[in-house]
């Protein structure tokens, strides 16, 4: 080094016969910048190598200039725009902010598009070999899926069919992946909720919904969230440091899934 803006040295090629190297990096503050890449080749004994290193990334990353690929489960294209990714990732909240701790694996060939805290990823399909970044938060949040003991809801939707039987869209349809029709509020009613009893008071760190195509097109564009540890006092999300309540992005179509996580993550039982 050193390296200035697009300016390397003359001998950008560092040779060494060590099996560990650490680099220093040291940068100005950039809102929109890729962040640091690395690349290696070995002459003899090929092995798995695995980049780590941990960059700030401040508040207002989410409407900043530049795509993201990818999804939190698969990694991010490594020409995606770093923190924005963290935001899509749920590792940091846009509001605060936040440090990412990043490590630079093995590529795959496909990152599925998706829809995740406000942001959309694209789709994009890999033609050769390379590596993507996985995106890691400090603490690193729980990857389980919570189970539910109970549902309960303000009303359901009680639908009489063409042949004249009644189906009830009711409260336990509501889980994520459940066959056929889902919940869904009697038409009209004002201020409908959902709650899921978690059985024990537990950390939740996030929620994915999902709309229900069963004869019709029906899904959730936008909600707030509630949490109880007793279910008689209630108290409204508000994200990292908000004063009034957190309003959700939810689905544009029935068929897609999309993820809201909860920063700070929320400890209870019920949750609306």
């Amino acid at each position: 080094g050193p390296y200035c803006r697009n300016a390397g040295p003359a001998a950008p090629l560092l040779v060494t016969n060590s099996s560990a190297v650490t680099v220093l990096f040291n940068s100005t503050s950039h809102r929109s910048g890729r962040g640091l890449l690395l690349s290696y080749a070995t002459t003899q004994h090929p092995a798995p190598l695995t980049l780590c290193f941990s960059v700030y990334c401040p508040a207002g990353c989410k409407d900043i200039h530049g795509d993201i690929w990818g999804n939190p489960s698969q990694g991010y294209r490594d020409t995606s725009v770093l923190c924005k990714a963290a935001v899509h990732a749920g590792v940091i909240a846009d509001e605060l902010g936040g440090q990412v701790t990043l490590s630079r694996e093995k590529g795959i060939t496909l990152y599925e598009s998706a829809f995740a805290n406000g942001l959309h990823s694209k789709r994009w399909v890999r033609t050769g070999r390379g590596w993507g970044p996985q995106l890691h938060p400090a603490p690193a949040p729980c990857g389980d899926t919570l189970e539910v003991a109970a549902f309960n809801a303000s009303s359901w939707w009680h639908e009489v069919d063409a042949l004249g039987q009644d189906r009830a869209w009711a409260a336990e349809r509501a889980a994520l992946g459940s066959t056929g029709h889902s919940w869904a509020a009697e038409p009209g009613s004002e201020a409908a909720w959902l709650e899921l009893d978690l059985g024990s008071r537990r950390n939740v760190t996030g929620i994915i919904t999902k709309g229900s195509s069963e004869h019709y097109d029906y899904y959730v564009t936008s909600y707030r969230v509630s949490s109880s540890r007793d279910g008689k006092n209630w108290r409204p999300y508000r994200g990292s440091g908000g004063h009034e309540d957190k309003v959700f992005e939810g689905n544009a179509d029935s068929h897609g899934e999309v993820s809201n996580a909860f920063i700070p993550p929320i400890i209870a039982r019920y949750v609306r």
